[in-house]
């Protein structure tokens, strides 16, 4: 990416259906951002005052779309200045790296694409973590308790902090809800509605954070001169959100 501009990454998959209606009506959008015509590196366009107000320079502002799960690494190696991701993410990234130069705290949270990150298991296992551990343990008492997760590090600790042991923790890609009860005991996923989890004859038993977009940040880029551009689409940001609860 340019190191002279600001590098800015946005969400390819079901992030991208909330990030493209809320860009446009904060008065921005990006030439190329569009679900049903998506390339990768769009073009920033300005639609109101504001925005051309906050971003006097558009054509310093570089784009790329990418998974959300992986920016916030992409932020801390310095390939992006900021990113909208989602809080879930940021979270399983600063358990992984403690000292990772991202802020510990989103910079803005957009109030969008708002799930529940939540310990799931197979509906005849109990209705709660605690009934569905005593009937697991009953009946494999040396047995590993396998959790499968894309959240690996939220999964551990949350499997540590309850003390699940003895646990292992296996990494999916996705499609995580299809594993129970074959190839898994438990599921470490996000929801919106709950119908994926039914669907598919799970419950939640365990809720362990809410989760919603929002914009990650290099601390280390507002150090620079690209903080005015930062805070420029904060502001763009912050304004929409003012305007939608007035």
């Amino acid at each position: 990416m340019d190191n002279l501009k600001l590098n800015f990454a946005l969400p390819d998959g079901h992030l991208m259906n909330h990030v493209v209606p809320f860009l446009k009506e904060s008065g921005i959008w990006f030439d190329g951002y569009e679900i049903s015509n998506l390339i990768r590196r769009p073009i920033l366009k300005l639609k109101t005052d504001h925005a051309k107000e906050m971003i006097s320079r558009p054509d310093m502002v570089a784009a790329k779309v990418i998974r959300p799960q992986d920016m916030p690494l992409h932020v801390a190696n310095g390939n992006f200045d900021i990113a909208i991701s989602g809080t879930d993410w940021l979270r399983e990234h600063k358990i992984r790296f403690p000292k990772s130069p991202v802020d510990d705290e989103p910079l803005l949270k957009l109030g969008f694409g708002k799930v529940k990150i939540v310990a799931a298991v197979h509906n005849n296992y109990g209705k709660n973590l605690s009934e569905f551990i005593n009937l697991f343990r009953s009946e494999n008492k040396e047995k590993y308790l396998k959790i499968a997760s894309e959240y690996v590090y939220i999964a551990d600790g949350f499997a540590h902090t309850n003390n699940l042991h003895p646990y292992r923790i296996i990494m999916t890609y996705g499609a995580t809800e299809s594993l129970i009860p074959e190839d898994c005991d438990m599921i470490i996923e996000n929801t919106e509605t709950g119908n994926t989890l039914r669907k598919n004859n799970l419950i939640s038993v365990k809720e362990l954070m809410n989760s919603e977009a929002c914009m990650v940040v290099n601390k280390e880029s507002l150090n620079t001169s690209k903080k005015v551009l930062i805070e420029g689409f904060k502001s763009i940001f912050k304004n929409h959100l003012s305007q939608k609860l007035a």
